[in-house]
Formats: C-alpha cells, structure tokens, sequence
C-alpha cells in the first residue's frame, strides 16, 4: 500500500533559543514538579503537613516553596548547630523552612492565581469576538455599515476592559495583557534569548559587575517585565502606571494597536477560523476547571486524571476533522507555530498526520482484538513495513540473482514467477522445488515452513487491517498500535502547558528570590573590598557602597511593580534585607517596622515611618546596607568565635594527645632506667646483663627522635627528654655528679650545631634548628642516646661496686 499525504517536519529545534525558549524557563521548571512522581511527594508532605484539606492554589505554593528550598536553596531559619541536628531534627526544620516560605508566597502572590485566570478569560473573549468578526467578513455578506458596526463594538469592549484593568489591577496585570494581546512577550523573550546566548560572563572587575545588570535569561519572567514596561511606556508615550490611570490617549492608541494585531493573526479560511474558536471554547474549559479547583478542596490526582480524560476526548473527537482543522486545533491549544506543532507530533512518533485521521477507541480496540486473535505481533508488521526486512523481498531477490538454466528448469512448469505465482509456489510440495528452497532459506535466513508461516500472516494481515479496517498501510497500523500512547502524550504537552499560563507570576517571585540572592554574592565581594581599604581609601568604601545603593533602588522598583506595593516600604525593603539574610519576610520587615534605623544612628534611636517614606527611596536603601553591613559584622565576628571556639577544641586535644605521646616517649627510657637500677642489687645478679646495649641506643633514639617531634622548641625537646633521663638516674645515684637542666640544655645546642653546621657551613639559625633534615634528627638523637647510657653504666658500676664492699 502506497504512502498518500506525509507532512514532514524538523525533528529538533533548528536553535537552543527556541529550545530554552518553550523548554527551559522558570515557568516550565515549575511546571515540571507536576510531571515527577518524587516532587509530588514532596509537595504532599509539605501540603499533608498542613492538616487541612487543600486546593490547587495551595499545591502551586507548595511547589513553589519546594522548588525555591531544593532547587535555589533558599534558607530562612539558620541552625548554628546543624552539623550537630539528628536526621528528625534535620527534617522537621527542612518543613518549617518549607512552611514559612509557603506563608511568604501566601502573602506576596495575594490573588494572582485568580488574576491569572481572569487575564486569560479576557483574551479569550477577545479573540472569540474577533475570530467571529472576521468569519462574518470572509462569508462577503458583510456590509461597510455592519462591518464598522462589529470592528466598534469589539473596540468598544477594548477599551472599556483597558480603563476597568488600568484603575482597578496591579501594574503587572496591565502590562502583561497588553504583552499579550500585541504580541510583544514572546518577542521580548526571544531578543533576551538571543541576546543572553552571544554573552560571555567572564572574568570582570568588581565595580563594572556592580554597574551591570545580571543575565536577563536566568531570570526571563521578570526580564521580560522590565523590558515590556520600558516598550509599552515607549511606544504609547506615557511615563509611569500613574500617568496612565490619569490619560485617556494612551489607552485609545493600545487599543488601536490590540485591533491592528489580531485583525491580522488567525488563519486566513473559515474552517481554520471555526477550528480556532472550536479550540478557545475548550481551552476556556479548562481554564475555567483550573479557576475552580484553585478555591476549592481537592485531590490533585483526581483533578489531573479528570482533566487529561476532558482534553483526550477532544482532541479524539478533533481527529474527525481533516489533516489541516487538527493542526490548527493543536496550535491554538498549544499556541504554536505550525512547524512547532509538527516537532511536537514527530516527537512523539507521529510522522504522517493521516494516519491518526478518523482513528477513535473503537478502531484501536478492533487493532488490538484482531492482533490476539490472528496471533499477530507488532515485529511482524515491522518487518512487513521494511523492506530489508521483507521476507517476500528477499525471496523474490533470491530468485532473481538465479542462474539462466536454473529459471529455465523451473519456467518449464510454471508461467512466472511474480509475487501471486511465489506464493502459489509456497503451497506446493514438489521435490523438484527442493533445490530452489534451500536458495530461499540461505536467502532469507529461516526455513522454508517459517517463510510459509509468515507468507500466512501477511495474508492475515492485508485482508483483516487493510481491507476490513481499511487502513492505508503497515506504517499506518504500527502508529494505530501507538495511539494511546500519543495520544496520552498530547493531552499531558495541553494540559501542562494551558496549565503553565496561570504560573507566570509565581514565576517572578521565585526569579524575584534567585535574583536577590545572585546579588547577595556580590554585595559580599564588595564588603570584603571594602573591608581591606585603610583610613586613606575611605573613597573606595563610599563608591562600593553608593554603587550597591544603586542596584537596591533598582530592586525596590522592580519590587514595587511585582508586589504591586506602591506604598508599603517595609515589604519591599524587608523582602529584599531578608533576602540578603536569610530570614524569614516576617524577621525583616520587623527589622525596618520595629527597630531603630541606622539613618539616625548617631543622633537619636527612631524608627522609620511607613506613612512618609517610598518604598523605592535612597534613605532607606542606605538604611538596609547599613542594616547588612552590621549583620555580615556580627556573623563575621560570630564565625570568628566558632573558628576560635573549635581551635581551642583542637588545641585541646592536641594537648592531650602530646601528653598522651609525652608519656610514651618517656615510657621506656623510665622502665629501662629504673628497672636496671634496681635489679643491680639483686643476688646473683650479673650486671653484664643490664649495661646499655645496642639495641637499647636504636630504642632510645627512636624514642629521643618522636619526643623531638612533638609540639614545641626542637631543641627543648631533646633537652626534655636528656634531662628526664639524667633525672630517673640521680634518683637511685644520688651521690653520682650528674649534669643539671642547664648544661644538658648546652650539650644539646653544640651537639645539633655541630652536626647542622657540618650541612650549611655556618652557625645554625633556630629556623634552621626547626626545619632540620631527618637524617640530623637521627644523628642528635644518637649522640644523646649513646650519653644517656653511658650515665646509666656508670651509675649501675657505682652501685654494683658498693654492693661488693
């Protein structure tokens, strides 16, 4: 069976931006925990801890709160003692953590979701008026009058939404819709893309990374914020959110332009046109499921599974249509370019659009009961659908590469030898066929009652699946025997995806807490330049800081907009002083709402005003670096204390340790000395036995050398142990002329310069003394081993003669 109608398409995206750009953005990363059966346990164990029933605003927190905890490790409770924490303890401050982080969210996201919802809604209704305008108009019965009549109506509702939007919404809120009614978000997404991707972030100065803006990609959401604001403001010539609440110009040009764009965007036929209205309807159901679920109790699962079953009998119901109406149903769903779409589709193994065409449950259960009944594996429609694995191909090959006399032996009882007559062939038992099967076999690789067999299934086949079921070919059926699981695969891409549209917002605030703690690291570079200055360079300290004043106002401005906090300070500053902290929000705005501001540090202890002062001011950013500076002060100082702290520890147990080595270094020396000095009196005793010995100076030095080893004077050292040896002698010698600590000290200062000078050819240094070779060390312990026993000889003659007498 013949192809018909294959679209072909690119099976990658011709570049990483258009990857990073439906890929890799902080919505999909989002999104994304919903798709992982390990986050979502996460997120039940956050939301469980709850002990209340939750809805799907609650489980969007969570998530958020999970990935800003795990994936940018956002921390506001510090434990100074964590490596001392038991694995309980460990993770019951990991779910605090979690929790107050969800209380943060709580509080800043406010009523986004629903914002969200309200926002699409809008431009869904837009969309529907326009797509049914141009219907009309393409239909050519539409007069002048009537067409005017329409294009107001639709102009009219515009405008009244823009005026409604611009006094009752946050700024976010009007921007954003503007964006995407114009068209100018994913345009703006693409050039900070491009942009970013020809950036290099190498190695800069401290003072050019505090001038510069971070890369706009890492935090795309908010970028593409800043970037529609300053294009908007631009183009429809107003210059803040307040002069436009006061102007009626501004809006009359956005909406003009909002006409202008979608007049001209939606596909040019009727039926396309009837099938991107057929889509909105269905993704306004969604939308309005997903609106529901966030304000009431849910089990996310159910919601999910509920869903997807929704959007798979659409989409089943849409394969009805022709090739053309389903890919513009799947762009309007995914809101995606054709070619995109036809990525997405081979993606996920669909290569010709044809054959999914008409395909329904019922065709696949019939597929599915047919393939058990005949015995038919899907490896046997491969090989059918492959021609190198064909193995009628390959007999018929076989055949062909024959002899001359040998066709002819065969022709002399047989017509031909085209595919009908091979297989008529197949069927007969004649040995004069027996030379011919054994070609077939090598041919094809398997016997001849296997080739019969599969000759037997094709049969099967092409009468049960091509012409009962009327499908077009093998390729066709294998894709059939796959429908689920593409089709599973584009219900899940819609879902998520029409899914990711309400997260825009929570997006902002995560890139909002990644963005604030990039900056922290580089603050703290700067304090720990600004640290080194001296009472001459107090000029770097006040540039470094005025510079880092500069990049907080441009924080508080951003602020302002994504928290729609115009006029609450301490939010916007206690988010970013928190931040910079790791606190909690609560810990500090409480820094700003109820302790004394540094502002007036020096002339009297007051607190700043929340009803006189701008969020977005210079006095209270030099109130917050200030704030940090005296916080990173403290912590300093705190992990001074700690370092300190654990150095004593450690030097502690060094001490214990070198009494403890102390002790065995003199060990034996002590019983060495004592135990001769007192057997020397014993009866019968022969004092041959006890004189030092060789073996005794190798023990001695050994020992000499690890007590010169320990922690101290090198030379101290030697003297120690010489003197404690000298000493354990005169306790049993009393009337024997020992040396005292003095002149042992003596000895072992010419003994070691002796041997050291004997290397450098001068006078030793004590650094030299210190840092004397191995070999050295050896010699001065012998020298020293070899005096010890000869006192101790001496002492044991002395007392062995005095024994005799």
């Amino acid at each position: 069976m013949g192809e018909r109608i294959v679209i072909t398409g690119i099976k990658r995206k011709t570049t990483a931006i258009e990857s990073t750009f439906r890929f890799f953005q902080t919505v999909d990363l989002i999104i994304n925990h919903f798709k992982r059966e390990a986050d979502k346990q996460k997120i039940y164990e956050l939301t469980d801890s709850f002990n209340k029933e939750t809805t799907l605003k609650d489980f969007l927190i969570a998530t958020a709160s999970i990935h800003l905890y795990h994936n940018i490790g956002i921390r506001v409770e510090e434990s100074n003692e964590i490596d001392q924490m038991t694995v309980d303890s460990t993770k019951n401050l990991e779910i605090l953590e979690k929790k107050i982080l969800f209380d943060e969210l709580s509080l800043i996201l406010k009523d986004s979701l629903n914002l969200e919802i309200d926002l699409l809604n809008r431009l869904i209704n837009l969309e529907n008026k326009v797509i049914s305008f141009l219907i009309e108009e393409r239909k050519s019965t539409l007069k002048d009058l009537e067409k005017k009549r329409m294009i107001k109506a639709i102009e009219d509702r515009i405008e009244q939404d823009l005026i409604e939007i611009v006094l009752k919404y946050p700024p976010f809120y009007f921007y954003d819709l503007i964006g995407d009614l114009i068209g100018f978000t994913d345009k703006i997404k693409l050039e900070i893309l491009d942009e970013s991707s020809a950036f290099k972030d190498l190695s800069i100065e401290l003072e050019k990374k505090l001038k510069g803006k971070e890369k706009e990609d890492k935090v795309i959401e908010l970028s593409t914020l800043n970037r529609l604001i300053e294009k908007i403001q631009t183009i429809f010539e107003f210059k803040s959110y307040k002069e436009l609440q006061t102007q009626a110009m501004p809006v009359r040009m956005i909406k003009r332009k909002v006409m202008e764009y979608n007049l001209n965007r939606f596909p040019i036929s009727i039926p396309g046109l009837n099938t991107f209205l057929k889509a909105n309807n269905i993704k306004k159901q969604l939308i309005e499921k997903i609106g529901i679920a966030l304000k009431e109790k849910i089990n996310y699962e159910q919601f999910e599974k509920d869903t997807l079953l929704f959007l798979k009998s659409e989409i089943i119901k849409q394969l009805k249509t022709n090739p053309n109406d389903f890919i513009y149903f799947l762009q309007n769903l995914n809101e995606s370019s054709f070619r995109e779409i036809i990525y997405m589709l081979n993606k996920y193994g669909l290569y010709n659009i044809l054959h999914l065409i008409n395909a329904d449950d019922n065709l696949i259960q019939k597929i599915k009961q047919n393939m058990i009944r005949y015995n038919i594996d899907k490896f046997n429609i491969v090989d059918l659908n492959k021609e190198e694995k064909n193995l009628i191909f390959l007999a018929k090959n076989a055949i062909s590469t024959l002899d001359v006399p040998s066709l002819n032996n065969i022709r002399k009882k047989f017509d031909d030898l085209d595919e009908i007559n091979l297989l008529k062939l197949l069927n007969q038992d004649y040995k004069a066929l027996d030379e011919l099967w054994k070609i077939i076999e090598e041919k094809i690789g398997c016997s001849i009652n296997d080739f019969r067999e599969y000759v037997r299934k094709k049969e099967i086949i092409d009468r049960v699946f091509l012409q009962d079921l009327k499908l077009n070919s093998y390729s066709q059926i294998l894709t059939l025997l796959n429908f689920e699981e593409i089709i599973n695969n584009l219900t899940k891409q819609i879902y998520f995806y029409i899914f990711s549209k309400i997260v825009r917002q929570i997006s902002r605030i995560i890139e909002i807490y990644l963005k604030i703690s990039n900056e922290k690291a580089l603050f703290l570079l700067a304090l720990k330049k600004m640290d080194g200055t001296t009472e001459s360079e107090k000029w770097i300290w006040i540039k470094l800081e005025e510079l880092i004043i500069v990049r907080i106002i441009a924080m508080q401005k951003e602020l302002v907009v994504i928290f729609n906090a115009l006029n609450q300070p301490f939010l916007v500053n206690g988010f970013i002083f928190a931040r910079l902290t790791n606190l909690s929000l609560n810990e500090g705005i409480n820094e700003f709402k109820e302790k004394p501001s540094l502002i007036f540090e020096k002339i009297k202890p007051l607190r700043l005003n929340a009803d006189i002062i701008s969020p977005v001011s210079y006095c209270i950013a030099y109130d917050l670096i200030k704030k940090f500076e005296q916080v990173e002060e403290k912590r300093k100082l705190k992990v001074i204390q700690i370092i300190e702290s654990k150095e004593k520890e450690k030097e502690k147990k060094k001490e214990e340790i070198r009494k403890k080595q102390e002790i065995n270094t003199l060990n034996w020396i002590e019983r060495r000395i004592t135990s001769s000095l007192m057997r020397i009196n014993s009866p019968g005793i022969n004092p041959n036995q006890l004189y030092w010995q060789e073996k005794d100076t190798k023990t001695a030095i050994d020992n000499i050398k690890l007590h010169s080893e320990l922690k101290g004077n090198t030379l101290d050292l030697f003297s120690e142990f010489f003197h404690f040896a000298v000493e354990k002698i005169k306790l049993f010698a009393k009337e024997m002329k020992l040396p005292n600590y003095e002149i042992i000290n003596n000895i072992v200062v010419d003994i070691s310069e002796k041997i050291l000078e004997g290397r450098l050819g001068h006078a030793p240094s004590s650094q030299e003394i210190e840092t004397m070779l191995e070999g050295e060390r050896f010699e001065i312990a012998k020298q020293i081993s070899i005096r010890i026993g000869k006192m101790l000889d001496k002492a044991l003659y002395s007392k062995f003669k005095k024994k005799g007498r």
